[in-house]
């Protein structure tokens, strides 16, 4: 018998023993069952009629309630709780009849007829309650018949239950019982199986494990190299003789192996040798060095192919290779005039197409930035020699403004003076004045009049203030602002936004001028009113010195205007110092521009001594030639510095124009041309300094008003 037979007869028996257990079980479970659905059943029935008491007690409860009700209104809640109760019995009845078997069912029957009678008899109770009185439900409920119909009731109820009882009692008797046989049953079962299996099992591996254990320990013999070891049980037709026939088998195949391995070694010995060849030439490549060569004569025609193979790889990675690093070692030199020459293959091939192209754009890179330091150069020696005009002229505009200030303290001195000159000689002439009390009320006109003047010429004096220090401002912004925007071309957009700026103002300025005007119109007309009531005055006065009392008028028209004058002159001395400092903050930002400039030719001069280190051939000598020559041309066909009005913003087309430089100085690699200073406007020309022109105009509005207002529409600003 195989093996596989023995083990299904050691598994049939363990399968019929646990058949056996099984059903055993099976049927135990059943019948266990079958009791528990009987207990399950019994023991609902039993509470049902438990349940049903207590609601019929508490139906009982609430007829007592309407009996013991004091008045109408307390009824309905106990009849509502009866109603409710009753409704519950009629369900738990219905509920409990699906669980009556048929040998009780007419006991339950005869309940169920007890149980109408009683709700016939409590609902009357409920009615009467509700609908008639207290007195006819108490009539009518609380009696002999009613409370003998309740025990009656109650009396079949418990003779259900207690008949349910005694059925409880013995299902859980026949449980006990049925427990106890079925323990008994499945353990001489399983027990009776556990027997058989261990006989037969034991039984069946003495006869199978002693040859497993031989052809073991025979398979240990070969695997160790015994190949001669002997092989047993090869006469078994079992799988055993199976096992043992595999394992001759495979003893035969080990000694043809052993034999093949022989030949096997000296393979290995010739591809070792070609192994150390192929390492070393590897290691050499590795290292740099690709002279070394693989011997093509091994006796083994794949083994001298592969060689071959070998060496021609390594002569194309030479030459590719050595070719990459002769133009390498040329471009550090600094010679961009060079390129990879020979016949190349794949990627050797891409590599001389990338490496000839990367010299081509280098060269035409380095030949850009010539250009472009070249025109750094030049717009760098314009912008230094700019700046260093703006920076002389702007420190004479502030020795001028500093003479300006000068002259104003001297000219408020003395009409300081001059004020104090004009109340001593109202003083003496007070005495005068009082023989002309007689035309006082002309003299109050005159005077009101004169106030009228004095209070215009104070408004006049307020925007006469305002206007000059915003028109020196304005021109010294606009004087600034457009000759750097006009010089500085695409890179002076900013400034030219700030000239814009400057220009609104002087708009605003001329707008002030134009209120001046007025003012100075309206006490021009006031002057003329006054006049007239002086001479009537006169007139009025006759007998009294008229020259006196207009001496009078007249000195105190010169204090107060003296006083005015005083005033007006600190506030132009302090607007002087403010314009002093604003230009001293300007001349310290030409510094700083100028220290600018020259720290960006240096770096130009830099870059374009790194650029010169590399050689580019006929093209990259004809860009270098240029550029510097033009840069020299383009500083002396530059104007001088104007500080007289500034120069004309430029316009867009112009800051867009291809002379205009970089708006940064960084170098564009590309075909850059040299970067142009923009000239000067037209209109800048030296002229008077501002702040002379400035005192012509103080000078204009301290002096006595003419016949004719002036056209002058502060153009010069």
């Amino acid at each position: 018998m195989r093996i596989r037979g023995k083990i299904n007869v050691i598994l049939a028996v363990m399968g019929v023993v646990t058949v056996l257990v099984a059903g055993t079980a099976l049927e135990v479970v059943r019948r266990y069952d079958a009791h528990f659905n009987s207990y399950e059943n019994i023991s609902a029935r039993v509470y049902n009629g438990e349940h049903l008491n207590r609601l019929v007690t508490a139906v009982v409860m609430e007829s007592r309630g309407i009996y013991a009700a004091r008045k109408a209104e307390d009824v309905p809640k106990f009849a509502d709780g009866m109603d409710k109760n009753l409704a519950e019995i009629d369900t738990l009845l219905v509920d409990w009849a699906k669980l009556v078997p048929e040998g009780e069912r007419a006991d339950f029957e005869a309940l169920r007829q007890k149980a109408g009678e009683f709700r016939t008899i409590r609902m009357e109770t409920s009615r009467l309650g509700r609908e008639v009185s207290i007195e006819a439900a108490n009539a009518q409920g609380n009696t002999d018949t009613n409370r003998a119909n309740r025990k009656a009731y109650q009396a079949a109820i418990d003779a259900v239950v207690e008949k349910d009882r005694k059925a409880l009692v013995e299902v859980d008797a026949a449980a006990d019982t049925l427990r106890t046989v079925a323990w008994t049953t499945i353990s001489v079962c399983a027990l009776a199986g556990l027997a058989l299996s261990l006989a037969v099992g034991l039984t069946l591996a003495r006869r199978l494990s002693r040859p497993i254990l031989d052809l073991s320990d025979t398979m240990k013999r070969l695997a160790g190299g015994e190949l001669e070891a002997p092989v047993g049980f090869t006469d078994r037709t079992d799988e055993v003789g199976e096992m043992a026939k595999a394992v001759e088998v495979f003893k035969r195949n080990g000694l043809s192996m052993s034999a093949h391995a022989r030949e096997e070694a000296q393979q290995r010995s010739r591809a070792q040798t070609l192994q150390t060849h192929v390492a070393g030439l590897v290691s050499a490549a590795v290292a740099g060095d690709f002279s070394r060569r693989i011997p093509e004569r091994s006796g083994d025609p794949a083994l001298d192919q592969f060689a071959a193979s070998v060496n021609a790889l390594v002569e194309s990675v030479e030459a590719g290779i050595g070719e990459t690093r002769r133009v390498i070692a040329r471009l550090a030199d600094g010679d961009l005039d060079q390129a990879m020459e020979g016949q190349f293959r794949g990627a050797f091939a891409e590599l001389q197409t990338n490496m000839n192209e990367t010299l081509a754009q280098l060269r035409s890179t380095m030949q850009d930035m010539r250009s472009a330091t070249d025109g750094i150069h030049a717009g760098t020696a314009g912008l230094r020699q700019a700046s260093s005009d703006l920076s002389h002229r702007t420190e004479q505009q502030a020795a001028a403004l500093e003479q300006t200030s000068s002259a104003i303290e001297e000219i408020t001195s003395a009409v300081r003076v001059s004020s104090d000159r004009a109340q001593e000689a109202s003083t003496v002439v007070a005495e005068a004045a009082r023989s002309a009390e007689q035309s006082g009320v002309i003299v109050r006109d005159a005077v009101d009049a004169m106030q009228r003047i004095e209070q215009a010429s104070t408004e006049i004096g307020n925007i006469t203030n305002v206007i000059d220090e915003i028109a020196f401002q304005t021109n010294l912004l606009a004087l600034n602002a457009g000759v750097e925007a006009a010089r500085a071309g695409e890179a002076g957009k900013g400034f030219a936004v700030v000239a814009q700026e400057v220009r609104e103002l002087a708009q605003r300025s001329a707008q002030a001028a134009k209120d001046i005007k007025i003012l100075i119109a309206r006490s021009g007309s006031e002057v003329a009113n006054g006049v007239r009531l002086v001479q009537e005055t006169g007139s009025a006065l006759g007998a009294i010195d008229s020259s006196v009392q207009s001496i009078h008028a007249q000195i105190r028209e010169i204090a107060t205007a003296a006083q005015e004058q005083s005033t007006g002159l600190k506030e132009v001395s302090a607007a002087i110092n403010q314009m002093d400092q604003v230009t001293q903050r300007n001349a310290a930002m030409v510094e700083d521009i100028n220290s600018s400039m020259h720290q960006l030719a240096g770096e130009a001069d830099h870059v374009s001594s790194m650029v010169g280190r590399f050689r580019l051939g006929q093209a990259g000598a004809a860009v270098r030639g240029g550029g510097f020559a033009q840069t020299a041309s383009d500083h002396r066909s530059a104007p001088a510095f104007s500080a007289s009005r500034p120069a004309a913003s430029p316009s867009p087309a112009a800051s867009q124009s291809p002379a205009a430089p970089s708006r940064s100085f960084g170098i564009k690699l590309g075909t850059a041309k040299a970067p142009r200073i923009a000239p000067a406007s037209p209109v800048s020309r030296a002229v008077a300094s501002p702040a002379r022109q400035m005192m012509k105009t103080v000078a204009k509005a301290f002096s006595p008003p003419a016949a004719k207002p002036s056209e002058d529409n502060w153009e010069e600003f």
